[in-house]
This record gives C-alpha cells, structure tokens and sequence, in this order.
C-alpha cells in the first residue's frame, strides 16, 4: 500500500489512480486559485450618524498570503431587504486596504444590515466564498423607548398560550408612567391580536393570548405605538420559545451514510427560532419503540452518539427540550456500503482513519482512493482495498497546517464516496503581547502600549501588520468570542450557515473546544470540494483577476465573428486631465489596457478603427466589473438594540444623541446680530428638470441623480428602474385594462419625457394588444443607465384624462431626444472610482484645549495599521476621553506569512489614576 504525500510517493507500487486524481486536483486548484478575506471593524454595532471603520486582509486560501491576484476588494452595505444602500472600492496593496462607511442619518433606516465583500475574482466561486458581517444599526430619532419583554408559554386546550409582561422606559431610563399604548402581534403582514394599555407607575403592563394553531413562529414580531403619537412605534421579531416553539433538528452520519451492520457516529445539529442552537438530550427508538441509544448535545445544540443500525430497520430520535418532545426520523439506512470514520481528538499528534465495509462490498474485490486536500492544498493521496472488510491509517498532523482538512474516498471511476472534514491545529498563532505605560490613565490622558509580537517559533514577527480598535466599555459591548481575523481566516470562511461565537474555538481550552469544534465541522461542514468540476475540461474563469487598474475588451464585427489587428484608442478623461493610450486588438478580438492611472470621477471613452484604418463597424465589449448578485435574504430577523437594552447601549445612546446636540450648538458669542429660533427645513434634492409644461418640477416621487447612474453602469433603464426604484414596477389589469402598465406608488406612468421631447409624439395607436406598453418599455430597454445624467418620476392632474397620472422626465447625456443612442465605433464606461480612506480623528489635548463634555466617543481609537520593527514590536499611542471608564483593545493582525493573531487588552481611566 502506498501514499502520496504532497506527490512525492512513499512505497513501491504505482497508484495510478490516485496519481491522476490529484493531478487533475492539482491542476483545477492552478487554474482556479482561490482568495480569503476578512474585514476588521471598530466595534459590532452602529448608530445612524455613526463611521464605520474598516480594515481590510486579502490573502490567498492556499498559503494565507498575500493575494497577488486582486488589487481591488467591493465592500457593500445591505439592508435585509437585500438592497445596497452603499458601496466602496478599495484598493488593496499587498493583500492591505482600508476604509469607512459614513452612516448618514437621513439615509438608513434602523434595523439589521449585512457588510458584504469580495473580489471580481472571488465572484467565480459563489456568494459563500465572499465575507459577511452581520449587524444592527439603531436610529435614536425614531426610537424614543427602551423596552424589557418577559413571556411564558404552556398548552391549553385551546392552543398555545403567551403571558406577556412589558415595561417601557425612556432614554434616561425611567419608567413611561400611565401612557396609553397599542400592543399588536403580527404574522407575516397580517395582525393576529391586537389590544390597548395603559402603562403603570412602573412603565409595565401584562397580557396574554392564545397563537393560532397556524402561526409561523419564526415570523412573528411584537409592535408597540404609543396611541396618542402614531410615529412613536416601534416593532421587533417574537420568538415564542419554550415548548410552543418549532426547532430544526438535523441527523448528519460521519462521512455522508449511514450503513446497516457498521459502526456508525451520527452528528447532529438542533437550531430554535431565532436561529441560534438549543440544547437537548433525547432517545433513539426502534420501530417497536424499543429504546437503543441516547443524545445530549454538548455546545450549542450540536452533539454526536454512536450506533450499529440493523438492514430494514427504521429508527426515530425522541428530541427533548423545554418540557416537550419532538420526533424526528433518523436518515435511510444503507443495505451495504462503506463505513467512514476519523478520529481526530484521541491523540494530539494523530489522525486515525477507519475505512470499513459490509461484506458485499468486501467481497467485490475493488480498489479505492483516499484523498486529503485543503483550500488549494493537496496534502496525500493513497489507493487501498477493502478485502479484509476494513482498511485503518493512521497519519501525522505535522504533515499538514493548521486549519481545515477534507478526507475523501473515491472509488476506481473517480466517483467520491465518503467526505469528512477535520480541523487540524498545530497551534502556531502570533503571541501578541500589549503592556500599558500606566496601570491606570486619567480623562483626557495620553495613552502608550507597547506590542510585541512573536512568530509560532517564538522569534520576533518582523514586519506584521495588526489592525487595533480602542472602544468605550461604557457604550460598546464587545463579544470575546466574535468572529475575528483567526476564526474567520482558519475556520468560518469555509462553512456553511452561521456559527456561535465562533472565536470561541481558538481560546485555547483543548478539553472543551477541540470535540465541539470536531462535532461542528461533522454537521456544517458536510460537504467539501466539488468533485464535479473534475469531470469536465476546467472552464475559463467568468470572472477575471484584477490584478491591476486595467481595462479588457472584444471587438466583433458581423454575425459576431473576432476582429483582430484593429486599433483601439483609450481615452481617460475627468475635470482636470486628459490621457491617452493605444493598443491592438489580438486573437479573438481581445484586447487590454494595462497599468492606468487611478483618477477620480474619470470616463473611459473606447476608440476602434478596423485594420485599414476606416470607422470601426462592429461591437465593441467591454468587461465591466458586475455588482455580485442579491444577498439572500435573512429568514431570522436581528433584536434591536432598544429590546432588554443593558446600561452599555443606554450610555452608547444617550452619548450618541448628546453628540448630535453638541455638533449642531452654536455659541451665543460667535453670533453677530440677531439669534433667531430655530428653524427646521425640509428640503429635497435639486433637480433640473422640467414638466411636460416646460415649468420648473417643484415636487417629485423619484429622483436618481448622476451618482446612482455610473454605478448602474450599462445596465437598461428598464431593469434599472424595476430592480432599485421604489414603487416602480409593471402591473396587469391596473383599474381593469387588460393590458400592461407601468406604476409608480400607484399613479399609471403614461407620458415619457426624454431632453424635453415627449415620445407620445412618435406613438401610433393600434390594437395589438401591449402596444403602447411595449413602446415606452423600448426606450427604457433602449437607454443605458452610463448614457443618462438624471431621472426624475412626478405626478400631476391631467385634465384630458380626468385623473392623476404619473411623468417619467429623463436627461441624457448627449442631449439627442428620444433618437439617443451610442456612436458607432465609440463605448463610453464610467468605472466606479476607488475610495481614499478617511483619516480617523485623534484629538490632542493641551492647556489651552477645550473640549466639550457632552461629545463622547464609543470608538476611542482606531488604528489600521500598526506594523512591528525588526524586534517585532510596536507602539499604540492615543489620548483617553474625558470621562472616566474601562476600555477595551482589541488587536488583529497576520505577520504576512500565512500566521495570525488576536488579543485583547483592558485599560481603566480614572480621575484618580496610579501611574
């Protein structure tokens, strides 16, 4: 018997099988490399008005390095309606970029956001592959109750009833006394109770209800409004709990079956409401509900038991939890097959491999191949037979490198049969050690912490880079087991769904983490490569590298057939420079621009001449960086922070909201004349178009300015609008005409306007059915978004019609009407510009400096980068606020060599500090 370890062969035979198998693996993860990436944030939530600082590593997935095969990373703010309220490019220098989110307080609503990032070429491998970092953001104008909810649930017989207690208080955090409010519980869009209060002394009230025996309660959600003032609502999700709550219970064997006769370990994973992991315990019956084994998770809901299924048998597990009992059939049972099973836990130095296989399979006399690969890596490939009904190995960890291992068994025909995932840790973290100056600082303090930082040799990491967040325990409240730079690098970027706490693995307790780690990978990390990619020839990538500021493209003339030896001219142009470059198109019409210059607000303008120099007649295409898709949206909704609040978002609240009074005060003796009261105005964005009349619009319902156009880029009007333009959409039937129509918040769209002209000058009326839809839908699919500078939708009393009807206004950007369109010859691309990271604020405080009290900081400090010397050390300097606290230090950081840190460090500010 042979093995192959990292293609170097260790035994005499030749495994030819096991040869082509990793060569062809070899070749895909060449071809196809894959990157990781992680942002670092300043703190895990946010207020409107609040920055969002960020800091992101992009590295390879093989050797955890540096990426050299994207030099742009696209970060995206999502609201869980899946929709992208912002977008920064950030470019990246040796795997290194950084940025900042301003969260405008007139433009986010408060409620669960997602920051998405990824590469172009990231895009190749899915939406898994991309970082996720899910949060809340409180908006403190609307959110004028701090509200605590305690419930019980039992069973009557009439359902399932719900005691509910609620205590509201203010932002001071004292009782709202003898206030009528409406309690109403929804369903999905639909009100299932609904009653009125009057609050007490105390701010609290009680009630109860039965849940209709058809409520989903993983869609329920509380609302309170506060009766005399109808804006003071506030609504968050309801989850049930307790035995009236639906949990998902999910049976997963070791190595994907389960097989009659063998030694089997079963996972399992058990998830309530909310999504988060429930803990059981339970029995397994037969089907004369004969007890043969027993479960009880260990963390989170997940857990594992052992058992030895017998053919033609069914087995069901009695699921216990919170005084109820849930049953759920355990998965089919396998006749014959192979057994798969590792041992990763037993010996710290070892991972023992046990193949086993019914007799029928035994006896058949075939070859197999076990293969053990990580993200680009290919650490073994060995061939073996089941002839003895078992084969067993036992392999080195000091073979592989931290992080995950997929096991796999392949048959003769290359078909996988059995995976598994291990993790396998050689413990080579960075040692990040910070020290204070000071055991304790004074408000207002100038702050020193040495860092020192050494490799898993214990030799100075020279040359690191660690990103540090200095935060207000007074009003941040920072998770110890949050998903970092270690957690997220080694382990959360390659599984499915969502993992608790999952920093919680890394903190060193071996007896605790290292079996709930195994038991995690065991129920989310079922699946592994895709073997389906070796069946065919590697497909050319979708998505390209960006490996540089470059532009590619195509040119095709007739019946699409490449143009090559043509020249193309670029043309980049902004407010203050004109470039130009020149190239020739090569095989396949392909041609590229490399190595431009980054300007802002630039237009790209592509220039072709065919080979004899005449006006290029073709198409011309250009790769143009595609948005990612939608972000799935979240089935479990986000708690607001106003729910069961603790005195650190109190603070972090009442902080915030002095900070916009501070901000927007004005000293009476910088005032020359008279001070006037103060006035509110509401005003809307400037437009520049006029009504069909020619008058000024004073009023609209929709405007989309140039900004939100070059980000659409050459998408159509018509998938533009449908997609991103609230209110806007098709109908059919629209107050009983057959036909279809365009809306907006209700109001039919019938007078298109496009440089002043109305395109209902060039309709002629028939009786196909459709007809004057599907011609104002030509101008929309006929625009570009990169062609048009402004959009304006309005509605107006038309006289002739007798009703309120709605105008689409449109200014494109060369002027020409209806009868737009591009030159021949001629592409014009606007690309998103990279975004220059702001500076964060370090203020300095001397004798003369006065500083306002009422600003408080919940992010005290913030430094991207903080690189160690030759002696791998480092010093963090910043001031304290000016009210005394504890802090919190977090550091993140990779010494660009493929090993990562994490630390943390408490500092505590005192008016009377000991130096």
């Amino acid at each position: 018997m042979m093995i192959l370890w990292h293609g170097e062969a260790i035994a005499q035979s030749k495994p030819t099988g096991v040869k082509d198998i990793v060569s062809k693996i070899e070749q895909y993860q060449e071809r196809l490399p894959s990157e990781k990436l992680h942002l670092v944030l300043d703190k895990p939530n946010y207020f409107t008005g609040d920055t969002l600082w960020f800091k992101v590593y992009l590295v390879n997935a093989s050797n955890r390095q540096p990426s050299p095969i994207s030099n742009k990373v696209y970060v995206e703010l999502i609201n869980d309606s899946s929709r992208v309220t912002d977008r920064l490019i950030i470019p990246v220098v040796n795997g290194l970029g950084e940025g900042d989110f301003k969260l405008s307080a007139n433009g986010l609503m408060d409620g669960g956001y997602t920051l998405r990032a990824y590469t172009n070429w990231m895009q190749n491998f899915g939406e898994e592959q991309f970082f996720h970092r899910r949060f809340y953001i409180g908006n403190d104008s609307k959110n004028n109750w701090l509200i605590s909810e305690q419930h019980s649930v039992k069973t009557t017989p009439g359902g399932k009833e719900v005691t509910l207690a609620v205590q509201l208080n203010d932002t001071k955090n004292s009782p709202v006394m003898y206030t009528d409010v409406q309690l109403l519980l929804v369903n999905g869009n639909k009100t299932v109770f609904k009653k009125a209060f009057t609050t007490s002394d105390q701010g609290t009230f009680k009630t109860s209800w039965t849940l209709p025996a058809n409520a989903d309660t993983r869609n329920l959600k509380l609302v309170l409004q506060n009766s005399a003032d109808k804006k003071n609502r506030q609504s968050f999700p309801f989850y049930p709990g307790g035995e009236t709550q639906n949990i998902d219970v999910q049976f997963m064997p070791e190595g994907g079956n389960l097989i009659a006769g063998l030694l089997n370990k079963i996972a399992f994973k058990v998830v309530g409401e909310d999504g988060m992991g429930i803990n059981v315990s339970g029995v397994i019956v037969d089907s004369k509900n004969r007890e043969v084994g027993g479960f009880q998770s260990a963390h989170n809901g997940m857990g594992n038991f052992r058992m030895v299924p017998l053919a033609n048998e069914v087995y069901r597990a009695q699921v216990k939890y919170a005084g109820n009992i849930k049953t759920i059939a355990l998965p089919q049972i396998n006749a014959k097959g192979i057994g798969f099973r590792i041992d990763n836990i037993s010996k710290a130095d070892t991972v023992n491999i046990y193949i086993s296989a019914t007799a029928d399979v035994a006896a058949q006399n075939k070859t197999y191949n076990l293969v053990s690969q990580a993200k680009d890596t290919i650490y073994f490939g060995t061939v073996f037979n089941l002839n003895k009904g078992y084969y067993n190995v036992s392999l080195p960890k000091s073979k592989f490198v931290t992080g995950i291992v997929n096991f796999t068994v392949i048959d003769d025909a290359g078909i996988p049969l059995n995976e598994r995932k291990v993790f396998i840790d050689r413990h080579d973290r960075l040692a990040i050690t910070p020290v204070a100056h000071k055991l304790t600082y004074q408000p207002k303090d100038s702050v020193a912490i040495g860092v020192t930082v050494l490799n898993p040799d214990g030799n100075p990491a020279r040359n690191s880079v660690f990103t540090a967040a200095v935060t207000d325990d007074a009003q941040v409240k920072t998770s110890p087991y949050g998903n970092n730079i270690l957690s997220n690098m080694l382990l959360a970027s390659e599984l499915k769904g969502n993992i608790e706490e999952p920093g919680w693995y890394f903190t060193g307790n071996n007896a605790e983490t290292t079996p709930a780690l195994d038991d995690l990978l065991l129920t989310q990390g079922w699946t592994g490569f895709n073997w389906d990619n070796l069946a065919h020839p590697i497909k050319e990538p979708r998505f390209l590298p960006e490996t540089s500021n470059m532009l590619s493209g195509s040119l095709y003339g007739m019946f699409k057939k490449p143009i090559d030896k043509a020249k193309v001219t670029l043309l980049l142009s902004n407010k203050e420079t004109l470039m130009v470059m020149d190239t020739v198109s090569g095989k396949n019409g392909r041609f590229f621009f490399d190595n431009i210059p980054y300007l802002d607000s630039v237009i790209y303008t592509v220039k072709v001449n065919n080979k004899k120099g005449s006006t290029f007649g073709g198409e011309i295409y250009v790769d143009e960086i595609k948005q990612a898709g939608k972000l799935p949206l979240y089935t479990t909704p986000l708690m607001p922070w106003f729910i069961n609040t603790d005195n650190t978002l109190l603070k972090y609240y009442e902080n915030n909201t002095a900070n916009k009074q501070a901000s927007a005060k004005i000293a009476l003796g910088d005032v020359k004349g008279t001070l006037l009261g103060e006035v509110k105005v509401n005003a809307k964005r400037t437009t520049t178009l006029k009504d069909a009349n020619g008058d000024d619009i004073d009023f609209y319902d929709a405007l989309i300015d140039e900004k939100q156009l070059i980000k659409a880029g050459r998408q159509n009007l018509y998938d533009y609008l449908l997609a991103n333009q609230k209110g806007f959409k098709v109908v059919t039937g629209y107050r009983g005409n057959p036909n279809s129509n365009f809306l907006m918040n209700g109001n039919a769209v019938i007078w298109f306007i496009i440089d002043g002209i109305n395109v209902a000058r060039f309709y002629t009326m028939t009786n196909v059915p459709n007809n004057h839809f599907n011609f104002l839908k030509s101008y929309l699919t006929g625009l570009l978004a990169a062609d048009v500078k402004q959009i304006v939708v309005y509605h107006a009393y038309s006289r002739g019609l007798k009703d309120v009807v709605a105008y689409l206004v449109i200014q494109t950007r060369g002027g020409n009407g209806p009868a737009t369109s591009s030159p021949s010859g001629i592409y014009v691309y606007r690309p998103e510009t990279a975004y220059k990271a702001r500076q964060f604020y370090k203020p300095r405080y001397t004798v003369n400096n006065t500083y306002d009290n009422q600003v408080n900081r919940a992010t005290i400090h913030w430094e991207p980068s903080l690189i160690t010397d030759e002696n791998g050390k480092a010093t963090l300097s910043f001031y304290t606020a000016d009210k005394p606290s504890t802090y919190t230090v977090n550091f993140e950081g990779t010494d660009m060599l493929g090993h990562f840190g994490v630390q943390t460090l408490k500092l505590k500010v005192d008016n009377k500090a000991i130096n």
